[in-house]
């Protein structure tokens, strides 16, 4: 690496050499303690020689009147996660600031990503050591130790895994092993889903507005022409026309098929907002979608992610289609802004002419759709004969939907959860006010029982709550178990008592935390 500038600039090109080596430094000596079990120092450690490393990288930005940079690697480090989840959003790849242009600003760039590379390296095999704990028998000294108040309760930690998978993807988007392990295929020098990779294979090209098309057809779109029931119009005249459902515009994206009687930026928003929904849900519960043992092949690098079916979705134009369309399908359509329809696997929506949003619901986006990617993730939730939650169990696929309707964008991703997000305020407010189900009532209830309960609206904010309190109440000790409930209320093996068999405690007792995670 040679740097062109200034002794200043060779000074701050020697400290940082100096900074980057004291990092794979640190590395190596976290190996080549057997006590580490391999790894390359704990998270802390991991953490605490990267955010040095960078911190010297920042001052030498800042001295040599690169602001920018120095914004940039200051940054880049996540704030805490507090009482919430952090989702971060991963690039295709590895790309140069547009602001580094010149030789000292490239030399100090290079250094940050070798930094972020090492840092990375490490939260990768922290992400495989964890995948393998659903195996893990403890030794007679880790059982001698204090109880962790913090540590989940299910032997497993593949949500613990996909979390640092994803932060080593932030640091590293180009890191092998854990693209492949993530399910991501390589074109060009980009990262795709295999759904995406497929169309370009075929010559097909993205656009935000149309979608995925072929390239003269998305041509002829760019340059003002709309398919109208297979005839090419312009798009006034498209504007002018009233679509149905059943000759509606086609948009897909990525992991949807959209068939849309809205106009086209209403579609691609909502295109948009699926998507969104999927980066979230699969770093919040993508471990619902794979047996821990599957999880740890592929973060060993065995197994591969086919192309999945896209997910279908359909876009009425107003709320009056969306009654008429399902109204001969479910009598009770209209106390709903949004509905999975589960018999043909489709999610509807509609746009709310009478609002003032400018394109569809996203709290509601997001509620049905996280419906929509738990009921089609998992090849033998299929195989299950009844609804998922008909016996027993249903509130938590609703609290589950509750849950993402609480993403919040932010510079660095998405933030879910929290007590001040979504419907969990209100949850709060019924506690104060005396409302308060027990969950040993709640969990024996089924689909049908639930739905029929006048306490509904009031029960639906409860679930919000414990939503929340089970993803990150007491740092998120009973994430792996509540996750592993859904898994049980999908596949139709759940019973009454599961979710407290999980968490290893009995209801009574998860009353009383849920009470206190509320109040705090």
């Amino acid at each position: 690496m040679r740097c062109h500038g200034s002794r200043s600039s060779d000074r701050q090109w020697l400290l940082c050499a100096v900074v980057c080596s004291a990092v794979v430094a640190i590395a190596a000596a976290g190996r080549a303690d057997p006590a580490a079990q391999s790894l390359p120092g704990s998270l802390a450690e991991l953490d605490h020689a990267f955010t040095a490393a960078a911190a010297l990288l920042a001052t030498s930005a800042a001295n040599g009147g690169h602001a920018d940079l120095a914004k940039a690697i200051t940054e880049w480090n996540l704030p805490a996660a507090g009482e919430r989840q952090i989702v971060v959003s991963i690039a295709t790849r590895l790309e140069k600031p547009s602001s580094v242009n010149t030789p000292d600003e490239e030399t100090i760039w290079r250094d940050f990503c070798a930094a972020r590379r090492t840092r990375a390296a490490g939260l990768f095999e922290h992400a495989v050591a964890a995948s393998r704990l659903h195996d893990h028998v403890p030794t007679r000294d880790e059982l001698a130790r204090p109880v962790d108040p913090h540590a989940p309760c299910v032997p497993q930690r593949s949500c613990e895994a996909i979390r640092l998978l994803f932060l080593c993807l932030r640091d590293d988007p180009n890191h092998e092993r854990a693209r492949m392990a993530g399910g991501w295929v390589k074109r060009g020098g980009d990262w795709l889903w295999p759904e995406a990779a497929r169309r370009l294979d075929k010559g097909e090209a993205y656009d935000p507005t149309f979608g995925w098309l072929p390239k003269a057809k998305l041509e002829r779109h760019r340059a003002g022409e709309r398919l109208n029931r297979g005839r090419w119009i312009t798009a006034t005249e498209d504007a002018k026309t009233t679509r149905d459902v059943k000759y509606g515009r086609e948009f897909l994206s990525d992991h949807w098929e959209i068939v849309s009687a809205a106009t086209v930026d209403d579609t691609a928003a909502l295109a948009l907002r699926l998507e969104e929904t999927a980066d979230v849900w699969r770093q919040v519960f993508g471990a619902f979608a794979f047996e821990p043992k599957d999880l740890e092949k592929r973060l060993a690098g065995r197994g591969r992610t086919a192309p999945h079916t896209p997910h279908s979705a359909i876009l009425c134009a107003d709320r009056g289609q969306y009654l008429q369309e399902l109204g001969p399908l479910e009598p009770l359509i209209g106390r709903t802004n949004g509905i999975y329809w589960t018999p043909t696997k489709t999610i509807w929506f509609f746009i709310d002419k009478a609002g003032d949003a400018a394109e569809p619901d996203p709290i509601t986006i997001h509620h049905e759709a996280t419906h929509q990617l738990f009921a089609e993730s998992r090849h033998d939730t299929a195989k299950v004969r009844q609804p998922p939650g008909e016996r027993c169990g249903f509130w938590a696929i609703e609290a589950a939907g509750c849950y993402l309707e609480t993403i919040r964008s932010t510079p660095y991703g998405w933030t879910v959860g929290g007590r001040d997000a979504g419907r969990v305020p209100a949850a709060k407010e019924r506690l104060d006010e005396g409302f308060f189900v027990p969950l040993a009532e709640i969990s024996g209830l089924g689909r049908q029982a639930l739905q029929a309960d006048e306490r509904l609206p009031q029960l639906y904010s409860q679930f919000a709550g414990l939503a929340d309190f089970f993803m990150n109440g007491s740092g998120g000790r009973h994430r792996e178990a509540f996750v592993e409930y859904l898994v049980r209320v999908y596949s139709g093996t759940a019973d009454p008592d599961t979710l407290s068999r999980l968490c290893k405690q009995s209801y009574a007792d998860l009353d009383v935390e849920y009470r206190r995670h509320l109040s705090r």
